[in-house]
């Protein structure tokens, strides 16, 4: 087979799921620097997918199948990352002639591909390797080196000031962002701790700590009643200032010290700045705080659960907020300044 030249790569669902595409993504445009690397992804995830260093150009989902057959087959792809398969995604390329084509070992329509993957995640894998076990595959059989993936994915560092003063950060204080929703792979911690929570980092961190309410929609209520439950203590907290696009929330997360959340979505937005995460999880056999990890180096890992257990593993409110409290300030003591 010649010269890989424009590769399409599928992961056309929800934010969080995109995110975790990102370490393939960068995989491949390492790997082939002068290539073509798009990708097929949902409304909702187009300008951060624009954004995203390592895509060169995207194809909707418009739920139009027949036009975005039109589109792929116009595209002359040398390869396809079935990232995300399914029936409907198996049609759309069928007979297409794309010369390479490598989906994961799913369900009976797998067999209607050449190249399979076992995406079965082994202990203490993380589900953002299913994507990177694809692409090594396509790799492999081109007879291309497999690259060595970035410690931090999206480089905006340069833009890390002008977020700051949006979020008006004073010069002695580190930015604590706080994102009270939840999420659908995670579960919902109590406002309540959410509260405690912050009022314990407040009272243990040496250097001030700047709280920021982060929401999305209907989020803004738990915002309100956590900032509501705080107004008369000296925590210094704020509401986020409203920002109307994804890709500028995504971005503006550069400007944080710190984000802690119950929903995976915005945590793995942070991850991608390799900003300190805290994230709760319930504890279940598929050990998803493992499973849903950010995509923040290790040693800027955070995460609590509830005690494991068929009844109690999902039962948020069994979070030891204390012990989640000691540890956030204990970290943000040893990384102060960093």
């Amino acid at each position: 087979m010649g010269k890989m030249k424009r590769i399409l790569y599928f992961r056309h669902d929800k934010i969080g799921d995109f995110v975790l595409a990102w370490p393939a993504l960068a995989m491949l445009k390492r790997a082939l620097p002068e290539a073509s690397i798009e990708v097929f992804v949902t409304p909702v995830v187009a300008s951060l997918a624009e954004a995203c260093p390592y895509v060169d150009h995207i194809i909707l989902d418009t739920g139009d199948d027949k036009a975005i057959r039109a589109q792929i087959a116009e595209r002359n792809y040398d390869g396809i990352v079935m990232a995300r398969s399914q029936v409907r995604t198996m049609f759309l390329v069928r007979g297409l002639g794309v010369p390479y084509v490598v989906a994961p070992k799913l369900h009976w329509y797998q067999y209607c591909y050449k190249h399979r993957v076992n995406i079965q995640m082994g202990e203490g894998e993380p589900v953002w390797r299913k994507g990177c076990r694809l692409t090594e595959r396509l790799l492999r059989d081109n007879d291309i080196p497999i690259p060595s993936l970035p410690t931090q994915y999206w480089d905006l560092s340069a833009e890390r000031p002008k977020w700051q003063a949006f979020y008006q950060k004073q010069a002695d204080s580190q930015l604590v962002f706080v994102h009270a929703g939840t999420g659908g792979s995670s579960g919902s911690l109590p406002t309540s701790h959410f509260v405690s929570l912050i009022r314990q980092i407040h009272e243990q961190t040496e250097q001030p700590c700047q709280f920021v309410l982060t929401y999305s929609g209907e989020e803004r209520k738990l915002a309100e009643e956590i900032h509501q439950a705080l107004a008369d203590t000296p925590v210094n907290v704020a509401l986020a200032p409203p920002l109307d696009k994804l890709v500028d929330f995504a971005k503006s997360l550069v400007a944080a010290d710190m984000f802690i959340a119950g929903s995976t979505g915005p945590l793995h937005l942070a991850g991608l700045h390799d900003v300190p995460t805290v994230g709760f999880y319930a504890a279940r056999r598929s050990a998803v705080h493992v499973k849903w990890q950010t995509l923040s180096q290790a040693h800027k890992r955070l995460s609590f659960t509830p005690p494991p257990g068929r009844r109690d593993g999902r039962n948020m409110a069994l979070v030891d907020v204390d012990l989640a409290a000691s540890k956030v300030a204990a970290f943000l003591n040893q990384d102060q300044g960093k």
